[in-house]
């Protein structure tokens, strides 16, 4: 389960961090920073907060962050996956990670009241964690959602991020993900336009402003990542990997291919692989 979830000190926690290559840290999970006794700050993705005493911070999946000048740092840390969250399913939107974790405020500060409830079920799922009891990973699955409930109904409207930005970004990651799962067989903004129940135009536009490519451009970037693969790190054919690729033709996927890398794949191939042509 530690894969999942896990809780430490802030002192372990920072133990890890300082194994990183750098200190800006690309967060794999969502992760809660309960200080004790803190100062500094924090910054994360292009937004910087002061850090202190019973001030909580919610980073969610993908943000980037690291701490300046950061002193004297205690408290606690909680880590857990967007599985694991769902791990006891309810249909519930206030409790679903692709929901209610979407427009979460960034930090709270703790008044000596929410400060106990929120403590309170700390510890509670803490104890769990501690044991090796029946049914353990159900009910911390239980009560990391009362926590996270706790949490939101704690936050303070004036400390969120804009919900329309939140619901671009969002639009954003759908996008995304939707081009990893799709991209052999659909090559074009329109077929994912539709599947986000968008007009091509919003969601290129959409793209263009958070991404600073055209929606299209992303897609056959995506294509070619997976093409330059195929041709460098396997014996595929080139037509081979023009049909694993969803192209009708192999003439179809080097017209695509050349267009993006000025090569035709076969030429891409031997260059890459030290060969001549």
């Amino acid at each position: 389960m530690r894969n999942e979830f896990q809780i430490m000190s802030f002192t372990q926690f920072r133990e890890k961090l300082q194994q990183e290559p750098n200190l800006h840290f690309k967060n794999k999970f969502y992760t809660v920073l309960l200080f004790n006794d803190a100062s500094g700050s924090i910054v994360i993705d292009d937004l910087q907060f002061d850090v202190q005493p019973q001030k909580f911070f919610f980073i969610n999946y993908n943000q980037v962050y690291h701490f300046t000048d950061s002193q004297d740092m205690e408290g606690n840390v909680l880590m857990f996956t967007k599985s694991f969250y769902n791990y006891v399913y309810t249909g519930n939107k206030k409790i679903k990670s692709d929901s209610a974790l979407n427009d979460v405020a960034p930090f709270i500060i703790a008044s000596d009241e929410n400060l106990t409830d929120l403590t309170q079920t700390f510890e509670e799922l803490r104890n769990e964690y501690s044991k090796s009891k029946l049914l353990r990973k159900e009910i911390i699955c239980l009560l990391l959602k009362v926590f996270v409930l706790k949490y939101i109904r704690n936050s303070n409207k004036k400390h969120r991020i804009s919900k329309f930005i939140d619901h671009k970004k969002q639009i954003v990651e759908d996008f995304s993900n939707l081009v990893n799962q799709h991209y052999k067989e659909l090559k074009t903004t329109s077929q994912y336009a539709q599947k986000l129940n968008f007009s091509p135009n919003y969601l290129n536009a959409l793209i263009k402003e958070s991404l600073d490519i055209s929606a299209g451009q992303f897609i056959k970037n995506r294509v070619i990542l997976e093409a330059e693969r195929l041709l460098l790190h396997t014996s595929l054919s080139v037509t081979e990997i023009s049909y694993e690729l969803g192209f009708d033709d192999n003439s179809h996927f080097g017209k695509y291919f050349k267009s993006a890398t000025k090569y035709s794949p076969k030429q891409y191939r031997l260059l890459k692989l030290g060969k001549k042509f």
